[in-house]
């Protein structure tokens, strides 16, 4: 329970100086589908597509269709990267999609609003990696926008739709994590 741990180390970590920051990580294997069908237990989230979804025709698995072109991404994941880290301002927590080839799809941030049960279950049977030295391209990503989320999954006749909600109250501390970890990933978190 990388969330739990990570607020409790938080406390007493040392100074910046005093030591070499790590990204903890760990891999899940789960396709596209899965992950949509398991992304509204969550909750609130910051969700980060990547930057081609805008200008990409996804090829979506059968069965699936995504209600914009910025979720199309996430049908398409077939490993997710769960990254943990205590930085200055406190413990972070995301996990990176990627597809067959590697390449970066999307990213989902954990926020204090985030049902953590359910982030934990999401992650179960993941295996270690090893821990990794904090530089900037494992904290930032190729995201074309940050947005806070809630999403949801529909039957539409004989396809799933996977979309987004309209989330309801938000933590003060949810949003400021959330501008953070949008600022870090070179992109302005949308209003909503």
């Amino acid at each position: 329970m990388f969330g739990w741990l990570a607020h409790a180390f938080a406390t007493i970590r040392p100074s910046r100086d005093a030591v070499s920051w790590s990204i903890s990580r760990c891999l899940v294997s789960m396709q596209g589908p899965e992950l949509a069908a398991r992304l509204p237990m969550l909750g609130s989230v910051l969700y980060l597509p990547a930057r081609c979804a805008a200008q990409h025709s996804w090829s979506l698995p059968a069965g699936w269709l995504a209600s914009r072109c910025e979720l199309a991404p996430v049908l398409r994941i077939e490993q997710l990267i769960v990254s943990s880290m205590i930085g200055a301002d406190g413990p972070r927590e995301w996990i990176d999609g990627v597809d067959g080839q590697g390449n970066f799809c999307a990213r989902v941030h954990l926020l204090p609003d985030t049902d953590y049960l359910a982030w934990d279950a999401l992650l179960a049977g993941s295996e270690p990696l090893p821990a990794t030295p904090l530089c900037p391209d494992h904290v930032a990503c190729r995201a074309s926008s940050a947005e806070l989320v809630c999403f949801r999954t529909r039957r539409l006749g004989s396809l799933e739709l996977l979309e987004t909600v309209p989330l309801g109250h938000l933590s003060t501390l949810g949003r400021d994590i959330a501008r953070e970890a949008a600022r870090t990933a070179a992109v302005e978190l949308a209003s909503g």
